[in-house]
């Protein structure tokens, strides 16, 4: 199996092409105004995008009130990790392990947060090597904040 961790940020439509609809919606008509406080980093295997995600170094328009009240990361050398998808026909293979792995060997002193909506991936971040830090007082829509450092 040959993987390789490739900055896409210059060619975003690998990545786009991979996410479901509503992700795709989410991000591709604000996708000039986020491009220059992002990167998009894909991992491929034999040329086929597997998995994905973004690396913001600012705020996004449309963050959460939860995660705007942790803006104070940023300015702690943070960068701010979201929309990590691997497709549904190639779960089950540590694809989204490999891909933090990967971004995060390829600068080890780099610090990150996170925030997730569903509860279940806890315990994925947390194998992976993030600390819960908190989670959103909201118990319609609670969030949960990560860190790795």
């Amino acid at each position: 199996m040959n993987i390789q961790f490739i900055n896409a940020t210059e060619n975003p439509e690998q990545f786009f092409n991979i996410l479901p609809e509503d992700w795709q919606a989410l991000i591709v008509p604000y996708w000039d105004s986020y491009k220059d406080a992002a990167k998009i980093y894909v991992l491929k295997e034999n040329e086929e995008v597997v998995a994905g995600g973004l690396v913001f170094s600012k705020s996004l328009p449309d963050m959460s009130d939860f995660e705007r009240s942790q803006q104070h990361l940023f300015s702690e050398g943070y960068l701010y990790i979201g929309f990590i998808w691997v497709p549904e026909h190639k779960r089950n293979r540590q694809l989204a392990s490999q891909w933090l792995t990967l971004l995060k060997k390829q600068n080890p002193a780099q610090k990150y947060w996170l925030t997730i909506e569903e509860e279940w991936l806890k315990h994925f971040y947390e194998k992976n090597g993030f600390v819960l830090m908190g989670e959103s007082d909201d118990a319609d829509e609670k969030e949960w904040l990560f860190t790795f450092s």
